[in-house]
């Protein structure tokens, strides 16, 4: 019996840099009065944009894990604005407009909490498109900021492009507009200077990708030019297993008290914290807790208050455990069904929970088996459990909601995974079918 086989027949019988220096220019940069505290420092994005465009870019990138769609084009977007270059080395976009993400060379990072399909308030540090109509508008970011933001897109009449490359003619570029509403939450406001992110003249969104001296030397002026003492992430090492043992190599950390930030699975908008850390010589080493999604990892010097005092965030990969792949296809003016998991996913462990909600209620489905994640485009969506090993027939309440206790049988091999996602007829989407997001099992 092939490994592939035996796992399926298993999971049924369980499922009862350097500092970047500013050329010599003259800066006019405008600020809003906006500053962000280290409380405000996650960013999420709504499961909200409708378009296919918005929402087709399946080239994952392993230095952005857990992210794909318009899910990826927002997170570069912050990515951009970064004390330093992304995960050392400032790895591009795909446009060659931008060739290094990374570029604020200030005391300012961001930490990614994912994708939400919650509600989502005026000051949750979300991006959410409409769909509805703004006239002329395309986006715009609700004041004040200062205690939280919310950028709000208009889905109508405009197509929203994801990338990575340049949008078709007649879309518009996600990731080059996100940059920009990013610059408004951060504190500054238009400037005159051409050529600028920031620029009250720009009209090729994909440019705005890249911030330029001015959208640097306003991002300073806020927040300080980054501290020779600010703590920095060099690396990871060691376990990526919940549970397991992280090594975080870098330099300036606390000698105790420190703080290490995840992201969280349940996209709450909080990061998950592991407080009092005690560092090594240049190295922390903490267990990977229940509840980390893929994402990235900070830390915090203990009581600092500052953005000298919060390190580069690095990008972080789970091995095991439960990772949502995003997006899934809902219907216009709705978010699509969502996926989740929660509990122990070890051979004859404890057990897990699968939960769905959001589906057509009163409807069966399909929930479909794969043993590794993929891309494939699938009734104007995406599937990511492909290629299919096993199709599944489940049914969701009057809510549209499910709830799956399954348990991982003894023998399943360890780093064994397994990759969900559901299915819906649906007359209302475009192609007739709802998909939920993918949800990734990793066997510990």
């Amino acid at each position: 019996m092939t490994r592939s086989i035996a796992v399926i027949a298993l999971l049924l019988a369980g499922l009862g840099v350097a500092a970047l220096s500013l050329p010599a220019q003259t800066a006019a940069f405008v600020l809003n009065g906006e500053l962000l505290d280290l409380g405000q420092r996650d960013v999420r994005l709504a499961a909200s944009f409708s378009d296919a465009a918005a929402n087709d870019n399946l080239l994952a990138q392993a230095e952005f894990p857990g992210t794909l769609g318009a899910a990826l084009a927002v997170r570069k977007a912050h990515v951009e604005w970064a004390s330093q270059p992304w995960a050392g080395t400032g790895v591009g976009d795909g446009s060659p407009t931008n060739a290094v993400l990374g570029s604020g060379n200030a005391n300012f990072d961001t930490s990614w909490q994912g994708v939400t399909t919650g509600q989502t308030g005026t000051n949750d540090n979300v991006h959410v498109a409409l769909q509805t109509s703004g006239g002329s508008t395309l986006a715009y970011v609700e004041f004040p900021v200062s205690d939280g933001w919310r950028v709000i897109y208009f889905d109508a009449p405009w197509i929203w492009s994801d990338g990575p490359g340049a949008p078709a003619p007649g879309q518009i570029d996600l990731q080059g507009l996100a940059t920009r509403m990013a610059g408004y939450t951060l504190g500054l406001a238009n400037t005159v200077v051409p050529g600028q992110t920031m620029s009250s003249t720009a009209s090729d969104l994909v440019l705005l990708r890249s911030i330029e001296f001015d959208d640097i030397a306003g991002l300073q002026a806020i927040y300080g030019v980054r501290s020779p003492a600010k703590p920095r992430i060099t690396g990871l090492s060691g376990s990526r297993a919940t549970g397991g043992q992280l090594v975080i190599e870098g330099q300036g950390f606390a000698p105790t008290g420190n703080e290490v930030w995840f992201t969280r699975a349940a996209a709450t908008g909080e990061p998950l914290k592991l407080l009092n850390v005690v560092a090594g010589a240049e190295q922390l080493n903490v267990s990977i807790p229940d509840g980390v999604a893929d994402g990235d990892v900070l830390v915090r010097l203990g009581g600092g208050t500052s953005g000298a005092q919060l390190s580069n965030a690095f990008p972080f990969d789970l091995a095991d455990g439960f990772s949502e792949l995003h997006p899934g296809l809902g219907v216009p003016g709705a978010s699509p069904p969502w996926l989740t998991g929660q509990g122990d996913l070890a051979p004859a462990g404890q057990g897990f929970e699968l939960l769905l909600a959001g589906a057509p209620p009163q409807q069966a489905g399909a929930l479909f088996v794969a043993l590794q994640a993929g891309a494939a485009p699938f009734k104007g969506g995406t599937l990511y459990s492909f290629p299919v090993a096993l199709s599944l027939t489940v049914a969701v309440d009057g809510s549209g909601a499910l709830a799956l206790a399954a348990a991982m049988p003894a023998g399943v091999p360890s780093g064994s995974v397994l990759v969900l996602q559901a299915a819906f007829a649906e007359p209302a989407a475009s192609q007739g079918v709802v998909l939920s997001n993918g949800l990734q099992l990793g066997v510990p």
